[in-house]
């Protein structure tokens, strides 16, 4: 990959300078894109645009101050924004210390505020965040903190500041729901710079005209060759407001026709409202398929590589209504990308991603998911792990920050 670098130079002239450069290298037909950033002008090859970015500078470019509600290393889209900005500038992390085990990573400051102490816990919240970003040039990230973002923008009104919506709310009840995607709305106004994880997401919340699309992305998790000989099925994600009594409901139903005890094993990895997830191990012993059912619980991100080496199908299960439809799902991609055909309900995020060629799109009642099983076992023998990877390819997540860290470079 070519890439040229010009200093920024102290003097008033140094953007003479680039549009100088800019315009020699437009005229030569050679380059289409140039993207500035307070250290240094890139200048990238047309053909390599999509590919990663490479920046070899003697500083960081800036400082990004990434704010979030979850503990360091257990929301996957931030955790991924740290590991491929670190080495392109330097990264602090400021989130809630929820109790889970601590997640580091290398090149990584993260700040965890205790939530110990009622409403003190927000001062001490705000706090941290008034000392930590205290320098007007530092980049400020926010993944959408409800009914704070607002609050952070008024702190620190010079800061180039971003808010991020991963989701709209997914509360069952229709007015609950609809009350907190109104505030959502209000508190982005306080906001010039928005990126929204999907298009289905941001024209939902009218936001179309003014947010930039950051979508959700995938890594390789699992590099081995999957052997499809019988059905080791996986869920990860969470338990909560996702019905996976009906996953429960099907295999049963599936066991029942086919009496196929000792040709399928399932995984659940992952945990929901307090006593969820004993409700959901009570119901599989009801329903007398405990045996073939392991309920692994919450399992950090970076300790999930087993799980997906040992299983070879994914399960993408998530309800069928209005409030879901649109949100993309990111264990389709991370099944996908790591060689495993998916058995996902219907929802128009999966059905973009979902093929004929990588899984089986199904509906979100018991008897759906005891036939999509059922289809996937028919189909068994036409999947390749190496075909599936290549469908998905596009949704790494280094591309993702690649084209995120452009952006970050260029907003005020």
């Amino acid at each position: 990959m070519q890439v040229y670098l010009l200093p920024c130079y102290q003097s008033e002239n140094w953007r003479t300078l680039i549009t100088m450069t800019n315009r020699i290298l437009h005229g030569c037909g050679v380059f289409r894109n140039v993207t500035n950033c307070r250290t240094c002008s890139l200048f990238t090859n047309a053909k390599l645009i999509d590919n990663a970015i490479a920046i070899h500078c003697n500083q960081p470019v800036t400082r990004v101050v990434i704010i979030s509600t979850a503990q360091f290393g257990y929301h996957i889209d931030t955790y991924y924004y740290c590991k491929y900005l670190k080495d392109r500038c330097r990264v602090t992390y400021i989130g809630w210390d929820l109790g889970f085990s601590p997640i580091d990573m290398d090149g990584i400051q993260v700040i965890s505020v205790s939530r110990q102490g009622g409403p003190v816990r927000l001062i001490r919240f705000l706090n941290t965040f008034w000392h930590q970003t205290k320098n007007n040039n530092d980049i400020v990230f926010i993944k959408y903190f409800k009914f704070v973002s607002w609050i952070l923008r008024l702190l620190r009104p010079d800061n180039p500041m971003v808010l991020d919506i991963r989701t709209g709310s997914v509360e069952k009840n229709r007015l609950v729901r609809e009350f907190y995607d109104a505030v959502l709305k209000i508190e982005a106004l306080f906001f010039d710079n928005i990126t929204v994880i999907s298009s289905g997401l941001s024209k939902k919340l009218g936001l179309e005209k003014s947010a930039k699309i950051l979508p959700l992305g995938a890594e390789t998790i699992s590099s081995t060759e999957k052997v499809f000989n019988d059905i080791r099925l996986l869920y990860v994600g969470t338990l909560y407001n996702r019905n996976l009594e009906n996953v429960i409901y099907g295999l049963q139903e599936y066991l029942a026709q086919t009496g196929a005890i000792g040709k399928i094993i399932v995984t659940i990895v992952g945990d929901g409202s307090p006593g969820q997830l004993g409700q959901l191990i009570t119901e599989t012993e009801r329903c007398g398929i405990s045996g073939i059912v392991v309920f692994a619980g919450r399992v950090p991100h970076d300790q999930l590589q087993p799980l997906f080496d040992t299983h070879n199908i994914g399960l993408s299960y998530i309800p069928l209504t209005p409030y879901f439809d649109e949100q993309p799902p990111t264990k389709t991609y991370e099944y996908l990308m790591s060689g495993m055909p998916v058995i996902g309900t219907r929802t128009a995020a999966n059905q973009l991603i979902i093929n004929s060629e990588n899984g089986v799109l199904i509906g979100d009642s018991p008897h759906d998911v005891c036939a999509g099983i059922q289809i996937m076992i028919q189909k068994m023998n036409q999947f390749s792990s190496e075909k599936i990877r290549i469908s998905v390819q596009n949704y790494q997540w280094h591309r993702i920050v690649d084209h995120l860290f452009t952006y970050l470079c260029g907003i005020r």
